[in-house]
């Protein structure tokens, strides 16, 4: 596996153990007293039982840490390495309840037909960049091949673009992408439409900010 600029997994490992360690410490919060409540129910167990376990048994508290990728870790590693680079204003990290997608070539503000998000909004000069962001760890499956479609979809949905100061980018990341981004460009990139690694956008950026 290369090694690229953002190490995803070293920082989702920094996080899990964060996130262990919080187990504890947050034991006897409401939401978290209602999650052991239930846990005991599923498994006819008394919800003072698996209290005391998780405050003894370490690989048993492991079990009720967060999953640092339902925390949108990956998206977040991404933003803050984009909103640093040269040449780059106005960036936003659009919120689940902001965000914007691409239907049929055209911008609109509500979901239609499964449409991905975009992710991240920013401007190089007077171009106007929004990227949709993927970082699939697993080489393969079928999830991994749904999220794939999601990509796929979102690049058939900016195909009709290829002119103008607007740019539509979907950063693929992880091992799943390396052999796939050339098959997404292949299928559906144009000079306004292109799929490509994390890697690769600092370059591009540089391009089109000497092309104002």
């Amino acid at each position: 596996m290369k090694k690229t600029k953002i190490d995803y997994q070293s920082e989702y490992k920094k996080q899990l153990k964060i996130n262990i360690s919080l187990v504890r410490s947050e034991i006897d919060n409401p939401d978290f007293v209602l999650k052991i409540k239930n846990h005991a129910e599923k498994f006819n167990r008394e919800p003072s039982e698996i209290r005391e376990k998780i405050m003894t048994d370490d690989m048993y508290a492991e079990i009720f840490a967060k999953d640092p990728s339902k925390q949108n870790i990956y998206e977040k590693l991404a933003a803050d390495y984009i909103s640093k680079l040269k040449y780059i204003s106005d960036f936003k990290n659009l919120p689940n309840n902001a965000k914007i997608f691409v239907c049929d070539g055209v911008i609109v503000n509500k979901r239609q037909n499964d449409v991905k998000s975009i992710d991240f909004y920013f401007k190089v000069g007077n171009k106007n960049i929004y990227v949709s962001h993927k970082y699939i760890k697993a080489t393969y499956g079928g999830a991994q091949d749904n999220q794939y479609n999601d990509v796929r979809n979102f690049l058939k949905n900016c195909n009709k673009i290829n002119s103008g100061d607007d740019y539509f980018i979907s950063i693929c990341d992880g091992p799943y992408f390396e052999s796939k981004i050339k098959i997404l460009n292949n299928d559906f990139g144009s000079k306004n439409v292109i799929a490509m690694g994390i890697d690769d956008l600092e370059g591009f950026i540089e391009k089109i900010a000497k092309d104002n």
